[in-house]
């Protein structure tokens, strides 16, 4: 699900920035490397071989399903903070871009205290504006003038 949204947001960044989509690009391929960590399989094995499994083993298994989940903050924050550049770049909704910019430096930022409860804020501050761009991308672009009301002429 994380590299359709990552994907997704790609397509929709390059045609907000134009001929040089450089922070769009640089967005797709922190998105994708934080998928990477996630799939790391710690916690899957800590789960399938439950049964069996030497405590301290299944410890560090379940240890490093946490680690590899710390460290997809750091390139999701690489995602947040590129897709927010690129936002900024636009008159409008620019309120968008400095969420993404906030969420992207908070998840950064609380990676090396990864132990505390403090992780939640930047984690939650990014999944309320991943939440809030999709829904926003998939109305569409509301921000152009209608056209003005009254009765149509046929061509």
């Amino acid at each position: 699900a994380l590299l359709c949204f990552v994907g997704a947001s790609y397509v929709s960044l390059r045609a907000r920035e134009g001929e040089q989509p450089w922070c769009a690009t640089v967005a797709l391929v922190c998105g994708t490397a934080a998928v990477a960590p996630l799939l790391s399989g710690g916690w899957d094995l800590a789960y399938l071989r439950r049964d069996g499994l030497d405590e301290g083993l299944a410890r560090l298994a379940f240890d490093m399903g946490n680690l590899g989940f710390a460290n997809a903050w750091v390139p999701l924050g690489g995602f947040a903070a590129a897709a927010g550049a690129v936002l900024l770049t636009r008159p409008e909704r620019r309120w968008l871009g400095w969420w993404a910019v906030a969420a992207g430096v908070s998840l950064v930022a609380v990676r090396p205290v990864w132990t505390s409860s403090a992780w939640f804020f930047g984690y939650a501050l990014f999944w309320l504006w991943a939440a809030t761009f999709s829904v926003l991308a998939l109305r569409g672009d509301r921000s152009r003038v209608a056209e003005p009301a009254g009765p149509r002429r046929e061509r």
